[in-house]
C-alpha cells in the first residue's frame, strides 16, 4: 500500500493488495478499500485501487480492486463517500462526487465529475452517470443518466435538468438556456432520439459559443453517442406534460 501525506486513517479499517492513495485522503472507521473483486472471473490477477487527493471516506464504506491484469478501481479528488457506500470492482469515480449513504455502484459503473448520488441508490453493471447529475434517493439505475440532468425513482425517470447542481457549479445562465434546449429536443418534442440529437447538432451547436453552452452540448452529445447500455428516456409525467 502506498498512502500519501496527511492522510487520516481511523479505527479498524482495512487495506488489502494493490492500493494507491493521494495526500489529505480520511478514512472513518472500519472502511476497507482494495478487497477482492466480487466477480466469478476473477482469478487472483494483479490489480488494485487508485485514490486521488482529499477524498473523505465515511463509515464502512468499500472500494474492492478490479478484475482483469493490469487493472485498477480508480476515485478521482474531493469525493464525499458516505457511510457503507460500496464501489465495486472496475468502477470509475471522477472528482467532486457526492455518494450518500448506502449508495451501491456495481461493477465497471462509471460516475463522472460532480455528480450526486441520494442515499440507497443502486447503480448497475457498466451503467454511466453523467457529469453534474443528480439521482435522487432510494433509486434504481439501470440505464446510462445523461450529464446534467436530474433522475430518481425506481424505475428511474428522468426528472428535469439539475438547476440545482449547475448553479453550485457556477454555470452561467446563458449556458443553462442552451441545456434547457437540448433537454426539450430529447424530452419533450416527441422527437425519436436520432432525430432530436440531429437537431442538436444542426441548430443548437452553430448557434452556441465557447463559454456560453457549447462545451456542454459537446459533452451531453459525446457521452449518448458513447452509450453502450443506452440512455435512459424515460421520463416523470410532469416532463412528458412539458411542466
Amino acid at each position: 500500500m502506498d498512502l500519501g501525506p496527511g492522510c487520516v486513517v481511523g479505527p479498524f479499517c482495512r487495506f488489502e493488495g494493490r492500493v494507491r492513495v493521494g495526500a489529505g485522503n480520511r478514512f472513518g472507521t472500519g472502511a476497507a478499500i482494495g478487497g477482492a473483486p466480487a466477480d466469478r472471473k476473477y482469478r487472483g490477477e494483479n490489480t488494485g485501487v487508485v485514490i486521488g487527493m482529499r477524498n473523505r471516506f465515511f463509515e464502512y464504506a468499500t472500494v474492492h480492486r478490479s478484475t482483469g491484469l493490469g487493472t485498477f478501481t480508480s476515485i478521482g479528488d474531493d469525493n464525499f463517500v458516505m457511510a457503507y457506500v460500496h464501489v465495486a470492482h472496475n468502477c470509475r469515480v471522477g472528482s467532486g462526487c457526492v455518494l450518500t449513504n448506502g449508495v451501491q455502484l456495481g461493477g465497471h459503473v462509471t460516475v463522472e465529475d460532480g455528480a450526486n448520488l441520494g442515499g440507497l441508490t443502486g447503480v448497475h453493471q457498466f451503467t454511466r452517470i453523467g457529469t453534474t447529475a443528480m439521482v435522487g434517493a432510494c433509486s434504481y439505475v439501470t440505464k446510462d443518466i445523461p450529464p446534467f440532468v436530474l433522475a430518481a425513482g425506481n424505475p428511474c425517470l428522468v426528472r428535469g435538468l439539475n438547476f440545482v447542481g449547475l448553479k453550485r457549479a457556477g454555470t452561467q445562465p446563458e449556458v443553462t438556456v442552451s441545456l434547457k434546449q437540448a433537454f426539450r429536443l430529447i424530452y419533450r418534442s416527441n422527437l425519436n432520439l436520432t432525430d432530436a440529437l440531429s437537431r442538436i447538432e444542426t441548430e443548437l451547436i452553430p448557434a452556441s459559443k465557447p463559454g456560453q453552452g457549447l462545451e456542454h452540448l459537446k459533452r451531453l452529445l459525446d457521452f449518448i453517442h458513447t452509450s453502450e447500455r443506452g440512455v435512459e428516456l424515460r421520463t416523470s409525467a410532469a416532463v412528458a406534460d412539458g411542466r
